[in-house]
């Protein structure tokens, strides 16, 4: 006896988000992401770590905006 496939369903895109969207336990979730740009915004920097803070913060805030979209 055997068996044949007429139709084969691959993954569609809302599978795809899904999965995208599960975070790892060392994750941020997105209230924690958002403690992390308030500290940041509250704090001052020396001139040498503006730009490494700049960048670190650009990241956190895209992390942040596709968390919450």
């Amino acid at each position: 006896m055997s068996f044949t496939a007429n139709h084969i369903e691959g993954v569609n895109s809302t599978q795809v988000k899904l999965t995208q969207t599960k975070q790892t336990p060392n994750q941020l979730n997105s209230k924690e992401l958002e403690v992390l740009l308030t500290l940041i915004k509250r704090s001052s920097f020396l001139g040498e770590d503006v730009e490494a803070i700049y960048t670190m913060v650009v990241k956190l805030q895209n992390q942040y905006l596709e968390q919450t979209k």
